[in-house]
This record gives C-alpha cells, sequence and structure tokens, in this order.
C-alpha cells in the first residue's frame, strides 16, 4: 500500500493524518493486494493498480476493508464521512472517503478505534463462552449497512435475524469452507447485486464486523478467497427463504 498526501488551507492536520494512517495498518501487512492510498484535501482516496489487470474479487473486498477503516478513523476524530464507490474496478479512484462535516465523536466512535484487528491482537474480550445468540445478533445488526448486511450460514432467521444456537446444522452447500459449523456461528456478508461496488460495500460490512465483534469480546475468522468463484458467490443463499443475492465472505465468530 502506497501513500501520497496534497496540500491545501482545507487539509487535515498532522494528527488526524496520522490516526487515518494509523487506522490502516492493520490492513497493510506484506501479502496484501495492492492499494494506493491518497489524502487529498480532507478526502482519502483508494486506487487499485492497474498494471495487475482487473484484480479478483478478494481485491475488491480488500479495498472496501479499507474503507470501513478510514470511516471508522474519520469518525473518531469528530468527521462525518461521506463514501463513493465507483461500479468500475479501473475508476480512479475506486473509492472516495470525504469528511464532510464537523460531528461530535461518540465513546463507542473512540473505542472502534482502537479495536485491534490483526490476527492474535488483543480485542479486550469481555467474555470467555461461546458466541450466544444476542451478540451474534447485536454484531449482525451494527455491521450491516448500504445494501450489505451479515446471513447466518448455519442456522435460521426470526423475524428477520440470526437465530443462532449450539449445536448449529451444517448447510447443504458449505461453499468449500472447512469450518467447525455445529460449534460456532458462521454468518456471509451478502448483497443484492453481484458488481464491483457491490464488492467493495461487502468489505466494508466485513471490516465493521470485525470491529463490532471485537467490542463484544469475540474474535473473527475470516474467508474471501473462496469467493473469487463466482459460483460459490451464488450458491451463498441459494437455501435461504427470505433472501436473495450473492455472498462476498463468509466470518466464523469464536472467543
Amino acid at each position: 500500500m502506497s501513500v501520497t498526501r496534497t496540500r491545501s488551507s482545507e487539509r487535515w492536520s498532522p494528527t488526524e493524518v496520522a490516526a487515518l494512517l494509523h487506522a490502516l495498518e492493520p490492513l497493510a501487512e506484506p501479502g496484501a493486494p495492492a492499494c494506493a492510498v491518497s489524502v487529498r484535501d480532507r478526502r482519502v482516496e483508494l486506487t487499485l493498480d492497474p498494471a495487475t489487470g482487473a484484480p479478483a474479487h478478494h481485491v475488491l473486498v480488500h479495498a472496501g476493508r479499507l474503507v470501513g477503516a478510514v470511516e471508522n478513523a474519520l469518525r473518531s476524530f469528530g468527521w462525518a464521512p461521506r463514501t463513493v464507490v465507483a461500479t468500475d474496478a479501473d475508476a480512479r479512484p475506486l473509492a472516495a472517503v470525504s469528511a464532510t462535516r464537523r460531528r461530535p465523536a461518540t465513546p463507542m466512535d473512540l473505542v472502534r478505534r482502537r479495536v485491534d484487528r490483526r490476527p492474535g491482537g488483543a480485542a479486550s474480550p469481555r467474555y470467555a463462552a461461546p458466541a450466544d445468540a444476542s451478540r451474534v445478533v447485536d454484531v449482525a445488526h451494527a455491521a450491516a449497512s448500504r445494501g450489505a448486511w451479515l446471513h447466518l450460514l448455519n442456522g435460521s432467521t426470526r423475524d428477520g435475524v440470526p437465530a443462532w444456537r449450539t449445536p448449529a446444522p451444517v448447510p447443504a452447500d458449505t461453499l468449500t469452507l472447512e469450518l467447525p459449523w455445529r460449534r460456532d456461528p458462521v454468518l456471509a456478508v451478502c448483497t443484492h447485486d453481484d458488481g464491483v461496488r457491490e464488492a467493495v460495500l461487502a468489505g466494508v460490512v466485513l471490516e465493521r464486523a470485525v470491529v463490532e465483534a471485537a467490542l463484544r469480546g469475540l474474535q473473527v475468522e475470516g474467508h474471501v478467497d473462496a469467493f473469487d468463484d463466482p459460483a460459490v458467490r451464488a450458491a451463498t443463499l441459494a437455501a435461504a427463504e427470505h433472501e436473495t443475492g450473492v455472498g462476498h465472505a463468509a466470518i466464523r465468530l469464536y472467543p
């Protein structure tokens, strides 16, 4: 991930820029998809490297996670973010997050920025027990946004919310994923359509889910690569009774 910045009388302070870059660090480890991040005035732009050709699906989801991290950082130091995502992967930028207006940061905004999202990072768990129904519902509600939502794969829904219980049923289609289906809740990040913009927005929801789970004493094991296969994306909601669309990632919640 490369970073550039421009000068302006309306730019963020050095402290704010440092906070933005710090928010992206957990997602910029070696091996992460190439994505250029530019800070221009009070806007962060993310652009994929055109030299790599058409990006794989997981690259678009990763870009969405970067967008989600930027949004959390902006809220934490008192800005309301406005995000625009292109429908074409070749667009420059692919996504732009602007600080539109000042708004007071809430205590939860500040806590979200401090969550360590690195593998094995300290999430300050408040519970030692496996995920219960209430925490699964809380994560699903808090992470969903903009036409992207979390669908429980190894369980049913009740009144539109995940009805998690253990032991859980193994889904008829496991989407090539080898997971402890009966023990831990597994949710899919879904959208109505299968396009570039939807994949990026799914990444935003994935990032939110990681943060919201950590706030509730849970960790997230994310699975994105399997969804590079269009057949897997299409099969995600095939067995759902009341939902249609495609899947972009799967997350397992565990203590």
